[in-house]
């Protein structure tokens, strides 16, 4: 007998799922079919008729949500959601969820070695190394970490993790986060009343805020120019939170000293792009989050919300329930 329920997944090329993981899902009486969707009409044919949607990177969009009619759940492979029209969602009456604070420990490790990479310039120091160049005066003109201070934008489970290796270093820790009044007592770091006092004052500043509609362009050309002339940006949040034409031209100007990026806007970024021509900036490929053990991790996580959803079983981490509570009621109003 085929399977009663049909579970889609729109990234294979960044997801499997090992065979225990299957097996619970056929446990459920549910299949997996996994293809890789170049756009917005494919997604529509691949969906539409789907129970369930496990999504790592795809943008389901309004036309797409709205095809999906026996759709329970669309389960995000990961943190961030804004891959996904989760209000179009919750209109539909499909929960939306995330697998929050998987790769917290990846994230805050990753973003200390950004820092230490682009401080001690040691991509550079290994360049040089690789074509016989011994000399090594100019690039060690680096700042001792004990004497600055790392401002960080986002206060949570990452910030905070960032903050206690960070500290560790012996940095000076400031953080600016509007949702957060206060550290832990066990964390000495300062809070910033708006993000224009955190930029004029740290030396190095690290972004660890979710993309929303408050934080698209969140560092342009007015906060750069706030910072000081030998700060370093650090992004291993989303592209989207800094204008990247603004950056660039900040590194070509020495308006900021060097910039280290994990994420970028769009991904990847275009083979001719003018970061990758520039000595003063560290690259990586959006992989702050990986790890054997997180990639394991999140995966178990999202199948598992799939699972009870199918089953209809209370979800874990409904990341749009205010607009599926709307949406309820927009039905209701139509019903009577």
């Amino acid at each position: 007998m085929s399977p009663k329920h049909r579970v889609v997944l729109t990234d294979p090329h960044q997801h499997t799922f090992d065979e225990t993981m299957l097996s619970d899902l056929q446990d459920s009486n549910a299949a997996l079919e996994a293809r890789t969707c170049a756009g917005e009409d494919q997604l529509l044919e691949f969906c539409s008729t789907a129970d369930a949607v496990l999504t790592s990177a795809a943008g389901l969009t309004a036309r797409v949500i709205r095809s999906m009619r026996h759709c329970r759940i669309i389960a995000r492979i990961g943190t961030g959601f804004d891959n996904v029209d989760y209000e179009a969602a919750g209109e539909a009456g499909i929960p939306v969820t995330n697998v929050p604070d998987f790769c917290t420990e990846e994230v805050a490790t990753h973003t200390m070695a950004l820092l230490l990479a682009v401080t001690r310039k040691t991509c550079s120091m290994d360049q040089r190394v690789r074509r016989g160049d011994w000399r090594a005066d100019d690039l060690l003109a680096s700042r001792r970490l004990s004497r600055l201070t790392l401002g960080l934008v986002g206060f949570g489970a990452i910030g905070r993790a960032v903050a206690f290796r960070a500290l560790s270093f012996g940095l000076k820790v400031i953080y600016f986060d509007p949702a957060r009044k206060a550290a832990p007592d066990e964390l000495p770091a300062a809070r910033c009343d708006d993000l224009a006092s955190l930029l004029a004052a740290a030396d190095i500043i690290s972004l660890h805020a979710p993309l929303n509609n408050h934080t698209v362009g969140l560092i342009g050309e007015r906060q750069l120019q706030a910072m000081k002339r030998s700060a370093v940006l650090i992004n291993t949040s989303r592209g989207a939170v800094v204008v990247e034409k603004d950056l660039v031209r900040a590194l070509q100007a020495g308006t900021i000293a060097a910039a280290a990026l994990d994420v970028f806007d769009p991904e990847p970024p275009p083979s001719n792009h003018p970061l990758f021509s520039m000595e003063n900036i560290v690259l990586s490929p959006h992989c702050a989050s990986h790890s054997c053990e997180a990639m394991d991790e999140v995966r178990r996580r999202a199948l598992g919300e799939v699972i009870r959803a199918l089953r209809g079983e209370p979800l874990l981490h409904v990341v749009n329930q205010d607009a599926l509570d709307r949406g309820n009621m927009l039905a209701l109003s139509r019903n009577v």
